[in-house]
C-alpha cells in the first residue's frame, strides 16, 4: 500500500494535485495510463507521465507524452509550461525547421496573455525564441528552500513554470512593516539588471512549495541579449512586475484543464444477482468533462473498493441538498488506497461515457464557473465541513 504525506489530506485537497506533488506515489507506467484515461485532457499529468518514462529510459514513448503535454499546456495559454515541455520533447530529438517554426506559430496565436511569461514569450520572434529557449536551465526546489538572500550577488534571472514562492525584502527598523510578495508559476524574477554590471539581491526568496523554475544565468543572457536586444528589453521589463500578496493583477493559470470543486456524488452500481442496487458515497475533488476521481466516504469496505474497478456505475452530483447532475455513465479505469492501514482512505478514477448534448452542457457548466464562484463554493463547503 503506498502512503501519502502525513500533511496531505484526500477529504481536503486535490487528487492530481497530490500525484502532482509525490504525495500519491504512482511508480507503474500502466498506473499512470489509467489515470490520464480518466483526465486526458490534463496537461501536467502528461508532463509528469513523460518525466517518468523519461527516467526509465523509454524515450519514444517520453517523446510522445512531451508532445502531447506541451500542446495541452499551448491549448489552456500555459504557454511556459508548454515551452518547457517542448524543451524536453526537443532534448530527446532534434526538431525540424518547420516543426519549430509551427510551435513558434502556435505560440503567437494561442499564447496571447497578461502574465509575464505569456507576454514575452508572445512577443518574441522564432529566432529569440529558439535563442532563449536553448539557454534555459531547469532548478527543482523544496518548500523551504532558498533561492537566494537579501546582498547576495545576483547571477541568475527566473522564470517559474509551477509551484509559489515569496520574495520578501529586509525589514526597516521603525518603519512599517513591508508585505511579502507571492510569486507563482509564469511570474519572473531576478535582480540581474543593468547586466553590465555587478548587482545584488534586493530580498530574499523562498520556495513555500514544491516548485520548477527555469533560468539563465547574467553572462550568458548577457551574450544573447548582444545579439537579440529586445530579450533584454522585455524581460527587464516583466521582472520587475509585482503584486503585493493577495492582490495579484492577474490570475495564475491551473496547472491543468480540471476542476477541483467539492462535491458529493452518490455511485450507483449495477445491481448484483440479488437485484439489489448498491449506492457508494463519495466526494469528487477532480472533475472535468471527461472523467473524474472521487474519494469514497470512511464506510466504505475493502471489498467495495475490490469491487469497482472495470465496474460501470450510474453518477449523481450533488450541490448541497440539490441533484446538480445525474445519469452520468462511465467505467472505474482506477483506484487506489493511502493513508494508514487502520484507517484508509479509498480513491477511484472514473472515465465518463459518451453522453447526450444536454448532460454535457450541464457538467461544461458546472465545470467552468468563475473563480469567484469557485471561492464561494470552497468558502461554503469548509463551513460546511466545520459544522
Amino acid at each position: 500500500m503506498n502512503g501519502i504525506e502525513p500533511h496531505a489530506n484526500p477529504d481536503q485537497e486535490s487528487i492530481i494535485e497530490q500525484i502532482l506533488n509525490d504525495q500519491i506515489d504512482i511508480h507503474s507506467t500502466e498506473e499512470f495510463e489509467t489515470i490520464l484515461d480518466v483526465f486526458p485532457d490534463n496537461p501536467a499529468l502528461y508532463r509528469k507521465f513523460a518525466d517518468l518514462l523519461a527516467t526509465r529510459k523509454r524515450v519514444d514513448e517520453a517523446l510522445l507524452a512531451y508532445h502531447k503535454a506541451a500542446a495541452l499546456y499551448l491549448d489552456a495559454g500555459m504557454v511556459l509550461q508548454s515551452i518547457v515541455a517542448k524543451i524536453l520533447e526537443w532534448s530527446i530529438v532534434k526538431p525540424s525547421h518547420r516543426e519549430g517554426h509551427d510551435f513558434h506559430a502556435a505560440v503567437r496565436r494561442k499564447g496571447g496573455g497578461d502574465m509575464p511569461s505569456q507576454v514575452l514569450f508572445s512577443q518574441l520572434d522564432y529566432e529569440e525564441m529558439v535563442a532563449l529557449m536553448l539557454r534555459l536551465t531547469r532548478v527543482r526546489l523544496s518548500p523551504g528552500e532558498v533561492v537566494y538572500d537579501a546582498g547576495q550577488e545576483s547571477t541568475d534571472i527566473y522564470l517559474i513554470v509551477s509551484g509559489e514562492l515569496t520574495e520578501t525584502l529586509p525589514q526597516i527598523a521603525g518603519a512599517d512593516p513591508i508585505p511579502a510578495v507571492a510569486l507563482a508559476e509564469n511570474d519572473i524574477f531576478g535582480d540581474i539588471f543593468p547586466l553590465e554590471e555587478e548587482s545584488f539581491c534586493l530580498a530574499r526568496v523562498t520556495a513555500t512549495s514544491a516548485a520548477e523554475l527555469v533560468k539563465i544565468s547574467k553572462p550568458v543572457l548577457k551574450a544573447t541579449c548582444y545579439r537579440f536586444p529586445r530579450i533584454r528589453e522585455l524581460l527587464e521589463r516583466l521582472s520587475r512586475v509585482r503584486t503585493p500578496q493577495g492582490k495579484r493583477a492577474w490570475q495564475t493559470v491551473r496547472r491543468s484543464c480540471r476542476y477541483s470543486l467539492p462535491a458529493e456524488i452518490l455511485i450507483e452500481l449495477m445491481p448484483a444477482d440479488n437485484g439489489i442496487k448498491r449506492i457508494i458515497h463519495g466526494t469528487t475533488r477532480d472533475l472535468s468533462t471527461g472523467g473524474i476521481c472521487v474519494v469514497l466516504k470512511n464506510d466504505t469496505t475493502r471489498s467495495d473498493i475490490e469491487a469497482l474497478l472495470k465496474q460501470k456505475p450510474t453518477l449523481t452530483i450533488l450541490e448541497g441538498n440539490r441533484t446538480a447532475i445525474d445519469g452520468l455513465a462511465g467505467t472505474v479505469a482506477w483506484r487506489k488506497t493511502v493513508g494508514r492501514t487502520n484507517r484508509p482512505t479509498h480513491i477511484v478514477g472514473i472515465t465518463f461515457d459518451p453522453m447526450a448534448e444536454e448532460t454535457a452542457i450541464a457538467l461544461n457548466a458546472f465545470c467552468t464557473i468563475s473563480n469567484d464562484e469557485q471561492d464561494m463554493i470552497w468558502n461554503l463547503w469548509n463551513h460546511l465541513v466545520r459544522h
